[in-house]
């Protein structure tokens, strides 16, 4: 398929994305889906070309802005037609030639633009830089040139500094390795990679996880008979190693909070050797029928979904040896694996989000027994979501207090940087090569 017609379909998918404000990867999969003509090499095209819109959307919307203003033609309060911001991409990001550019993008701009001509726009965007008083402001410079919120930039440069800073906003506009954990009850490791070798895929060992493998390229799962068998399940590191920090053992009784999917509660189930019980919670019961046809592929026979309404009572009884609450947040420490995330995430939004997960420490918090485990984690990289939450949690409950997450890694072989004091476990993208998750590991006294 030609240039401008791929162009044409990564247009159509945008406008789905920005209008609805829906999950990214659940309309490229719908997409791809209904237009079964497209073949693989076009669907990487449209694919990889619409994620790097989500990820530098702010950056080329203001590059937009930019040519307009030259043109002496302010936009109106309306956003901008989506095609401006494939224009500004292909200028910025797919460097050629100006003309080139115009013939590619001519009719998808007269199908939506029309009064301002293409390659008026087109020669606008070479000299559209970032304004002078975006530039003036180190947080405000850093969330333009990154595409991130500024208040997410202030704070990374308030913690980090500025150079760190500048490498974590790198590595989370980044392309994020593939990653996926062995499952240790069809085989393990060596098993899995034995059998991705003989299906073509040279699998490396993870640099974290002890059954973590990482792959030199994006693969169709479906389409693999390891996968189909449950040799492995699709999971970055980082959140294989979330599950570790509850230490279960066969036989535990096991609560995971907030299960969406189930890819901790897969994990955990292999380390508890499918024995004892798993209970899977969360309010959104498509997410646990995907849970239940996972756990039929992986061989797990210990978990149990239940669907919980949104604002259910506190939990009791002290009967989980474990509860894990890997809590609903901003996706901050995703934005390079969700990009579309950065379009949602607001200083408001974060702060009720926050309010939410106090919420959810205060309800299940009565479900861990005595001597029993609560971690809480997130895939944020925010102190309000993350360190502010578990200190107001703790001041209320002196019956808990925090055991040190290393410590919990460095016990079964693994080592992270440490977080915040040597308390919290904190990966960083640009550190770890993971996405950035926190966790706080606590104990009941």
């Amino acid at each position: 398929m030609k240039t401008p017609s791929l162009l044409g379909h990564v247009v159509e998918v945008l406008d789905v994305i920005l209008s609805a404000r829906r999950p990214a990867d659940a309309v490229v999969r719908e997409f791809f889906r209904s237009r079964h003509y497209l073949g693989s090499s076009d669907r990487r095209f449209i694919a990889e070309r619409t994620y790097d819109i989500l990820r530098h959307h702010r950056l080329l919307t203001v590059r937009s802005l930019g040519a307009l203003q030259r043109l002496g033609m302010p936009p109106g309060a309306a956003a901008l037609p989506t095609v401006m911001l494939v224009a500004a991409h292909e200028s910025l990001f797919a460097p050629q030639e100006p003309c080139d550019l115009v013939s590619d993008i001519g009719t998808l701009w007269d199908a939506s633009v029309g009064e301002t001509g293409c390659a008026q726009f087109v020669g606008a965007l070479a000299s559209a830089g970032i304004p002078g008083e975006v530039l003036g402001d180190r947080a405000q410079e850093l969330g333009v040139r990154h595409s991130i919120p500024d208040f997410v930039a202030a704070e990374w440069l308030d913690r980090f500094g500025p150079d760190e800073t500048e490498a974590l906003c790198a590595a989370s506009n980044g392309i994020p390795p593939v990653s996926i954990r062995a499952n240790a009850l069809k085989g393990g490791v060596d098993e899995c990679r034995a059998v991705l070798a003989q299906e073509g895929i040279i699998a490396a060992p993870g640099v974290l996880s002890p059954v973590g493998l990482v792959l030199p390229k994006r693969i169709n799962a479906q389409g693999l008979h390891s996968f189909r068998q449950g040799l492995f399940e699709m999971q970055d590191e980082g959140s294989q190693i979330l599950s570790m920090l509850l230490e279960v053992r066969p036989g535990m009784t096991v609560l995971d909070a907030c299960a969406g999917g189930g890819g901790k509660t897969l994990h955990l189930a292999a380390i508890m050797q499918n024995r004892g019980k798993i209970i899977a919670l969360d309010v959104d019961a498509r997410k646990l029928d995907n849970l239940v046809l996972r756990s039929r592929r992986a061989g797990v026979t210990i978990a149990v979904a239940e669907v919980v309404p949104a604002e259910a009572e506190p939990s009791g009884g002290h009967a989980a040896d474990a509860v894990l609450i890997d809590a609903p947040c901003s996706g901050v420490g995703t934005f390079r694996r969700n990009p579309g995330a950065k379009l949602l995430c607001t200083e408001e939004y974060s702060l009720s989000l926050a309010r939410r997960q106090g919420a959810l420490l205060e309800r299940y918090a009565g479900a861990v027994r005595p001597r029993g485990r609560l971690v809480y984690s997130t895939c944020t990289i925010l102190r309000r979501e993350n360190q502010e939450v578990v200190a107001s949690f703790l001041s209320s409950h002196p019956e808990f207090s925090i055991i040190p997450a290393p410590l919990v890694l460095e016990r079964q072989g693994v080592r992270c940087p440490e977080g915040e004091g040597e308390r919290y476990l904190e990966l960083l993208p640009h550190r770890t090569g993971t996405d950035g998750y926190f966790a706080a590991v606590m104990e009941r006294s």
